[in-house]
C-alpha cells in the first residue's frame, strides 16, 4: 500500500478507513495524484476507473444508489470538477449520499495565469448539502508557498518548530471539516464537497501512514415525538385519507404496517413503480386513472369524490404530474410527510412533518371502526379503468405502448429495472409489472443525461443482474458510459427508438412544424449497433411485435458479454396510440 506523504491527502483516506466509506470512483489527472494512488493502492478500497468525469459521477450515483452508502468521487483540478454537477444535482435531490474530493492547486495559484485552474470551492453552491475547501499543508512544499508574495498560510519565520506547530494546527483544522462533511453525508443522504489544495511535488508516498488521525463516525439520534398521538387521532376521525408513495429503496413498509393499511376502509394508498411497494390493495397506476377522468364531461364530480381530507406521502419524488396536479386543484386540509427524507410541499397544502420511519408510524396505529367507503370508491373506478385498459389493448397496433405492455410482462423476476426519464418511466406507470421487479430512475432532477451510467453503476453494487429501459436520446446522451471496464456480463440495455424525444408529441400545446421537428423532438436516424460494436455488446434490433416477443425469449439468458436490444418505433404512431388510449379510457 502506498500514502501519500502530503497530510491532508493521507488523512482522507485514513478518515474514510475510520468511517468504512469504501467505494471510490477516480478519473484521471495530475493534481490528484496523491489521492488516485493513495487509494487505488489501498486493499480497503474499491476503486473504479472512468475517465469521462459527468459519466464517472452518475456511476458513482448508482453505486450509492444500491448501497445506500456514501461513493467517494475523486477528480483533479480545472473543468473536470464541473463535470460533476449534473450528477450532484440529481443526488442532492433525489436524498444519495456522495462525497466529492476535488484536487486543487493552491489558492495563491488561482487567478494568476496558472494552467488548469478555476475558482473551485464552493462551486455546486446551493444544489449540495455541504461544502468547504481543506486547508493546504504548510509542512509540504514550503519552499514553493513562500516564493509567492500572495500566500497567506505561512507568517514570519519558518524554523521548523514554528511550521510543526502551524502544521498540527492545519491538521486539527482539516479533521473537524472532514469528519463534519462525512458524518453529514452518512447521516442525510446527501452530497457533500471538499476541495483539497496541495502543492507539489505530487508523487512522493510511503508505505505506512505517518500520521494518526482522530475522524469519527457520529450517528445522529432521531428524538422520540411526543404527539405521535395527535396525528392518529385526526386519522381515527378522517373518512378520506390518501397516502401516496414516493420514490423509494427496498423495505420502506413492513408486512404489518400494510396490513394495518389495508384495514382501514378510510385509506387508500397511490404507488409508483419506483416506490419498490408491493400489495394487491394499492393502487399503483396513478396516470391510468386520473388521466382519463380529466377528459370526462363528469370529471369535476368525480375529483370532488375522491379528493383526500388528509394526505400522507412517504418516500421522495413522484412521477405523475397528473397526480401533482389534481391535488393542488382539490385541495386537502391536511399534508403529512412521514420519513427522514427531506419534506416537500408538492400541493400547495401546508405541510407537517414527522421525522420518523413509515413503520414506526403506521405499525402503531389502533384498528377502529370507520364508516366510510373510500377505498371502496377508489378501487372501483381503477378496476373500470383496468377493464377498458385491456379492451384497448387487446386491438392497438405496434407502438411505445404495446413496447410496454409487452416488457412489464416479459422482464424476469430476477431483474432490477433501471429505466430512464422522459417517456420510459412514464410508459411502464400505466402497466402492472408481472414479477413485481424492483424499479429505479434517477427522479431528483428528471434529466435525460447519466440514465446509463447510473444503471451501470446500480448493477456493480447489486446482487441481481439489472437491466436499463431507455429511449434513444438518453442513450446517445450518455453513450460514454459503455466506455467502462466493470459493466457486468448480465448487464442488458433495451433501447425504446422513436428517432427523438417523442414525449414532445404528447405534451400539451403541440404543434407540427419544421423547427418543432429539428429543435425539439430532435429527429435522427442513429442506432445503437456501432455503440454496441465498439464496447463488446451483443446487439439485436427488432420492429414488430412478433420480433420483440421472440428475442425476448433469449435475451435475458446467461451470456460472455452484456446485451443491448433496440426496438425501432414510430414516434408519430406512438404519440396517436397514446391519445387515443387515454381517450378510449375516458369512456363512463
Amino acid at each position: 500500500m502506498k500514502y501519500p506523504v502530503i497530510p491532508v491527502a493521507q488523512t482522507l483516506i485514513l478518515s474514510c478507513i475510520n468511517l468504512e466509506i469504501i467505494d471510490v470512483v477516480i478519473s484521471p489527472g495530475s493534481r490528484n495524484v496523491p489521492l488516485a494512488i493513495g487509494f487505488s493502492s489501498n486493499q480497503n478500497f474499491n476503486c473504479y476507473s472512468i475517465v469521462d468525469e459527468r459519466s464517472a459521477g452518475f456511476f458513482a450515483l448508482g453505486l450509492s444508489q444500491k448501497s445506500k452508502k456514501p461513493t467517494i468521487l475523486i477528480c483533479t483540478s480545472g473543468s473536470a470538477l464541473l463535470n460533476y454537477y449534473p450528477a450532484i444535482s440529481e443526488a442532492y435531490y433525489s436524498e444519495i449520499p456522495l462525497i466529492i474530493l476535488s484536487a486543487d492547486r493552491p489558492e495563491y495559484k488561482i487567478n494568476i495565469g496558472d494552467g488548469q485552474t478555476i475558482n473551485q470551492p464552493f462551486v455546486f453552491k446551493e444544489n449540495i448539502l455541504f461544502s468547504d475547501s481543506l486547508k493546504q499543508d504548510c509542512i509540504h512544499g514550503t519552499s514553493e508557498i513562500i516564493k509567492s508574495n500572495s500566500q497567506s498560510i505561512i507568517k514570519g519565520k519558518t524554523e521548523y518548530s514554528n511550521l510543526k506547530k502551524l502544521q498540527d494546527f492545519i491538521q486539527m483544522e482539516n479533521e473537524k471539516i472532514i469528519e463534519k462533511a462525512f458524518n453529514l453525508s452518512l447521516n442525510n443522504m446527501q452530497p457533500v464537497h471538499l476541495n483539497v489544495p496541495m502543492e507539489e511535488p505530487l508523487y512522493d508516498f510511503e508505505n505506512s501512514p505517518s500520521i494518526k488521525v482522530n475522524v469519527q463516525k457520529k450517528i445522529n439520534k432521531i428524538k422520540k415525538l411526543e404527539n405521535i398521538n395527535d396525528y392518529f387521532n385526526e386519522i381515527y376521525k378522517a373518512k378520506k385519507i390518501l397516502i401516496l408513495i414516493g420514490v423509494a429503496g427496498e423495505n420502506l413498509l413492513s408486512k404489518k404496517s400494510i396490513e394495518k393499511i389495508n384495514s382501514f376502509p378510510s385509506m387508500v394508498v397511490l404507488k409508483e413503480h419506483t416506490s419498490n411497494v408491493f400489495n394487491d390493495f394499492f393502487i399503483s397506476n396513478i396516470d391510468r386513472l386520473i388521466g382519463p377522468i380529466e377528459l370526462q364531461e363528469n370529471a369535476n364530480d368525480i375529483f370532488e369524490e375522491l379528493s383526500p381530507e388528509i394526505i400522507i406521502t412517504v418516500g421522495g419524488m413522484i412521477i405523475s404530474k397528473k397526480i401533482k396536479s389534481y391535488l393542488r386543484n382539490y385541495k386537502a386540509k391536511k399534508h403529512v410527510h412521514i420519513g427522514t427524507n427531506i419534506p416537500k410541499d408538492t400541493f400547495y397544502s401546508g405541510l407537517s412533518h414527522l421525522k420518523i420511519s413509515a413503520d414506526e408510524f403506521f405499525e402503531n396505529i389502533h384498528l377502529k371502526n370507520i364508516d366510510s367507503n373510500y377505498f371502496n370508491v377508489w378501487q372501483s373506478l381503477n378496476n373500470s379503468k383496468l377493464e377498458l385498459h385491456n379492451r384497448f389493448l387487446r386491438i392497438s397496433n405496434f407502438s411505445d405502448l404495446k413496447v410496454f405492455e409487452i416488457l412489464s410482462q416479459n422482464i424476469p423476476k430476477n431483474y432490477d429495472i433501471q429505466v430512464a426519464n422522459s417517456t420510459p418511466v412514464r410508459y411502464f406507470q400505466l402497466f402492472d409489472l408481472k414479477n413485481k421487479n424492483k424499479m429505479f430512475a434517477n427522479r431528483g432532477t428528471s434529466g435525460i443525461d447519466g440514465s446509463t451510467s447510473t444503471a451501470i453503476g446500480n448493477s456493480v453494487k447489486n446482487e441481481l443482474p439489472v437491466v436499463l429501459v431507455t429511449g434513444d436520446l438518453s442513450f446517445l446522451y450518455d453513450m460514454s458510459a459503455l466506455w467502462n471496464k466493470n459493466i457486468p456480463i448480465n448487464f442488458r440495455i433495451i433501447i425504446i427508438n422513436n428517432s427523438g424525444g417523442a414525449i414532445f408529441r404528447i405534451l400539451p400545446g403541440f404543434r407540427e412544424t419544421d423547427l418543432f421537428s429539428e429543435f425539439i423532438e430532435t429527429k435522427h436516424n442513429l442506432s445503437g449497433r456501432l455503440l454496441a460494436k465498439m464496447f463488446g455488446f451483443r446487439y439485436t434490433k427488432v420492429s414488430s411485435k412478433f420480433g420483440l416477443n421472440l428475442v425476448l425469449t433469449t435475451f435475458f439468458r446467461n451470456s460472455k458479454r452484456p446485451k443491448i436490444l433496440e426496438i425501432k418505433t414510430s414516434g408519430i404512431k406512438s404519440a396517436k396510440i397514446l391519445k387515443d388510449y387515454f381517450r378510449y379510457l375516458s369512456k363512463p
